[in-house]
């Protein structure tokens, strides 16, 4: 087999059914969420909610158009009947409640990562769901991308060959701040949920993990996780080295060795800006660049895939299924539970 990288076969977002969105949320992420949506798809943004009425107002001013109803409350944007899809970008506490609330409102769900604190209320999410017949997704971009499309044919067409290994990190240094979002562990804190989920939920791309082999790390002041190794063996009889922190900056980039050849991702690894496709000597064999390294340059691939599968009827994403957000929310809860017991 030639070793050539595939190109990508994404369709242009702009091409994608065209949604009115409710935003639940207006922070930050919300807001690289809207800007990448306002360029690059053709949906846009309904409904904004907060329990600030002026922040609902200003997100809908600098985002939405003369339509966008801002509200100060979530609870308003669930009932708008000009709302298809809600966008859930508060802290990760928040999560599971408000999706809840979306799909009983029989409104169509997109979660920020990661779904939910835990295993549980992630399975209770899934179960709600189904029952209810709406869609819903986890919002792992990652995947949603040009460069997600491209590792996922090379490892559809056995390219690598038998895959032996995989290494995936993320680190970065966040300012200490016991109050943050980051560090508070009522906001769902720390490195495993905020940055660890990135080279996890990449490890289950190339193969759902079976069985925690280690994991260790530190702790913060707040009891939140700092920094942590975690060690998995894979179903497909490779094993996976993750490296996450909030302490300090890692290289954020990510490999998978074959017994045919070796493909690195270049940071940062939740839209890396280069695949490079290596021989066993190390040579470079192929090599392709990637524009959508940011939230804002991303983020509207994310909500063109969920406007086809809404538009095509799919209740779940054929890229990031429910079930392996629930296989990914039970690998994290192993790794908390032993920094817990080592801490």
């Amino acid at each position: 087999m030639s070793l050539v990288l595939p190109k990508s076969t994404l369709l242009n977002p702009s091409t994608a059914p065209a949604l009115n969105w409710g935003i639940l949320g207006p922070g930050w992420i919300a807001e690289q969420f809207a800007i990448s949506l306002n360029t690059l798809t053709k949906s846009r943004i309904a409904a904004v909610g907060s329990r600030s009425q002026e922040r609902s107002t200003k997100f809908a001013r600098t985002h939405g158009d003369e339509d966008t109803r801002a509200y100060d409350s979530y609870d308003q944007v669930l009932s708008d009947p000009t709302v298809d899809v809600l966008y859930i970008a508060v802290p990760h506490s928040g999560h599971a409640e408000l999706a809840l609330k979306a799909i009983a409102a029989g409104k169509h769900v997109l979660v920020e990562k990661p779904m939910t604190l835990n295993a549980e209320q992630t399975r209770q999410v899934i179960t709600a769901a189904r029952s209810a017949g709406v869609f819903v997704m986890e919002a792992m971009w990652s995947r949603l991308l040009p460069i997600g499309n491209v590792i996922a044919q090379v490892l559809q067409s056995r390219l690598l060959g038998d895959v032996l290994a995989v290494n995936a990190d993320f680190g970065a240094k966040f300012a200490v701040d016991p109050t943050s979002r980051i560090y508070d562990p009522a906001l769902g804190g720390g490195a495993l949920l905020d940055v660890g989920i990135y080279p996890i939920a990449f490890s289950a791309m190339v193969s759902p993990a079976k069985e925690l082999l280690h994991a260790s790390g530190r702790m913060t002041e707040t009891g939140v996780d700092a920094t942590f190794t975690a060690v998995l063996a894979n179903q497909n009889g490779s094993t996976t080295s993750v490296f996450s922190s909030i302490e300090t900056d890692s290289p954020q980039a990510a490999w998978i060795a074959g017994t045919e050849a070796t493909l690195e991702v270049e940071r940062p690894i939740f839209a890396g800006s280069r695949l490079v496709l290596r021989h066993h000597d190390g040579s470079i064999a192929d090599s392709q660049k990637f524009s959508e390294h940011s939230a804002a340059t991303g983020l509207g691939w994310e909500t063109a895939h969920v406007a086809r599968c809404i538009g095509e009827g799919l209740l779940e994403s054929p890229v990031m299924p429910l079930d392996e957000s629930l296989a990914i929310a039970q690998t994290m809860d192993q790794i908390a539970g032993e920094l817990r017991k080592r801490n």
